[in-house]
C-alpha cells in the first residue's frame, strides 16, 4: 500500500511540474512572456482584469491609457501618433468596467511608479445612475497595490498566490496552452498584446462570415434594449454629483497633486448610437453630461487637465453600414456603432498629440460647449434628413 501511495503521490508531482512548466512556456494569458514571441496570446484577450494589473507595473508606462473596451480596442500603444516622448506607453483599459475600476487602477500605478501623461476614456452609460446608487468596490482591488482607503495592500500577496496558482497550475491553464499552441500563428483570433492592447482580429472573421449589417444591428438591438431600461438621471438623490463624477474628480485630483497631464476623452460614437440616446429620451442628459464634465475638468489649468469631445456628428460617425446581405463592403473605423478600430482611434491620438484634423475633436470648455452642443444638433438634423430609411430601422427597434 506504501509503495502504491509513493507512486501515485510521484506520478502527481510529475503532473504537477509538467503542468507548471507548459504553461510557464506557453503562457497562454501573458503573464510571464519568457520568449521572444510572448506577444502572441489569443487567451489573453479575455483575462485583462487578471493580467494587466501585474503587467502595467513591468511596463512603468510614462502614458498609461483607463478606460473600458472602447479605449483597449481603440488606442493602440503602438501607434505611430504617439511622440516619441509619451514611450512607454500601457493600455490599462479593461472591458465591461467604468470609472471606480479607472480610479483604482490609476491609484495602483501610482503607487508604484506615476505616469507623466493619461488617456481617460469616458462612457456615457458609465454615468446613467439610480437616484439611490451606493458606492461598490470591484472585485480587482485585491490586485492591487493600494486599498480604497489609500493603505499599503498587505493582502496581495494572497491574491498573488491565488493568481500564480491560475496561471501555472490550473487545469484551466493547461487546456488554454494546449489551445495556444493550436492555433499559434492564425492571424483571425482574440489577442491581447504586451502593452495591453486588443486588435480584435477575432471580428475580422466575424465581420468576413456575417457581415457589418449584422454587427451593426445585434449591437444597436442590445444598446436600444439598454438604454430604454437605463435610469434617466446623473446624479445622486438629493445631490449634483454621483460616485462616477467622484471617480473623475478624484483622478483629476491625484494627477494634479503629481504633475500628471489628463487626456478625457468622449468616446467618437458612430451616429447609429448616438440616434439611440435620442430614440431613447438620453440626448439631453448626454448634454448635460458633458457640460458637467466640462466644469469638473475646468477647474484645472487647461495645460494639466484637457476634456476632448470626439462624438459628433463628423464624418466617421457618418460612415455607411452595408446593406443587410452584403458580407463583402467593410465599415473603415467601426466594427460596431459602439467600438472603433484602431485606425479612428489613430485619428484621435493624433489629434490628442497636436496634430490630425482640425475639424475632428473639440477640447471642451465652459466658455464653448453650448455652442458646441448646438452644432452637433444641428448636424443630428441633417443626419436624419440625409438617413431616413436607416433611421426608421433604428426607431423600429424600440418595438
Amino acid at each position: 500500500m506504501a509503495t502504491y501511495l509513493r507512486i501515485w503521490f510521484l506520478a502527481l508531482l510529475i503532473l504537477l511540474i509538467g503542468a507548471v512548466a507548459l504553461n510557464y512556456w506557453v503562457d497562454p494569458y501573458g503573464l510571464y512572456r519568457p520568449y521572444s514571441e510572448g506577444g502572441w496570446k489569443p487567451n489573453g484577450a479575455a483575462q485583462g482584469e487578471l493580467v494587466k494589473p501585474y503587467l502595467v507595473l513591468k511596463h512603468s508606462p510614462r502614458t498609461l491609457i483607463l478606460g473600458n473596451s472602447r479605449a483597449e480596442v481603440g488606442f493602440d500603444p503602438e501607434d505611430t501618433a504617439w511622440p516619441e516622448s509619451a514611450q512607454p506607453i500601457y493600455n490599462l483599459a479593461l472591458p465591461g468596467t467604468g470609472t471606480r475600476v479607472a480610479r483604482r487602477l490609476f491609484e495602483h500605478v501610482l503607487a508604484a511608479h506615476p505616469p507623466k501623461t493619461i488617456v481617460l476614456g469616458v462612457d456615457f452609460m458609465d454615468f446613467l445612475v439610480s437616484p439611490d446608487v451606493s458606492k461598490w468596490e470591484p472585485e480587482i482591488i485585491h490586485r492591487l497595490l493600494i486599498t480604497p482607503d489609500g493603505q499599503i495592500n498587505n493582502k496581495r500577496w494572497l491574491q498573488m498566490m491565488l493568481d500564480g496558482a491560475i496561471t501555472l497550475a490550473s487545469l484551466n491553464a493547461v487546456l488554454h496552452s494546449i489551445d495556444t499552441v493550436r492555433m499559434h500563428g492564425r492571424a483571425e483570433v482574440a489577442h491581447l498584446t504586451a502593452t495591453g492592447f486588443n486588435p480584435m482580429h477575432d471580428y475580422l472573421q466575424i465581420a468576413r462570415n456575417e457581415g457589418y449589417f449584422n454587427l451593426f444591428r445585434q449591437r444597436d438591438i442590445e444598446n436600444m434594449r439598454v438604454y430604454q431600461k437605463r435610469p434617466k438621471n446623473l446624479f445622486s438623490r438629493g445631490t449634483h454629483t454621483s460616485p462616477a463624477f467622484e471617480d473623475v474628480t478624484a483622478i483629476l485630483d491625484a494627477a494634479h497633486a503629481h504633475g500628471i497631464q489628463v487626456k478625457v476623452v468622449i468616446y467618437p460614437y458612430h451616429a447609429h448610437l448616438l440616434e439611440i440616446f435620442r430614440i431613447t429620451n438620453c440626448w439631453d442628459i448626454f448634454e448635460d453630461w458633458k457640460r458637467e464634465l466640462t466644469l469638473r475638468v475646468a477647474t484645472h489649468s487647461h495645460d494639466q487637465a484637457t476634456l476632448w469631445d470626439f462624438s459628433g456628428y463628423h464624418r466617421y460617425a457618418r460612415e455607411t453600414v452595408p446593406p443587410v446581405g452584403d458580407k463583402q463592403s467593410v465599415v473603415p473605423d467601426y466594427w460596431e456603432a459602439g467600438h472603433f478600430k484602431k485606425e479612428l482611434g489613430h485619428q484621435i491620438l493624433a489629434r490628442l498629440s497636436g496634430a490630425g484634423e482640425a475639424d475632428f475633436g473639440v477640447a471642451l470648455t465652459p466658455e464653448n460647449i453650448n455652442a458646441h452642443l448646438l452644432a452637433i444638433r444641428q448636424d443630428s438634423v441633417k443626419y436624419r434628413l440625409e438617413r431616413s430609411a436607416e433611421i426608421s430601422r433604428l426607431e423600429e427597434l424600440v418595438q
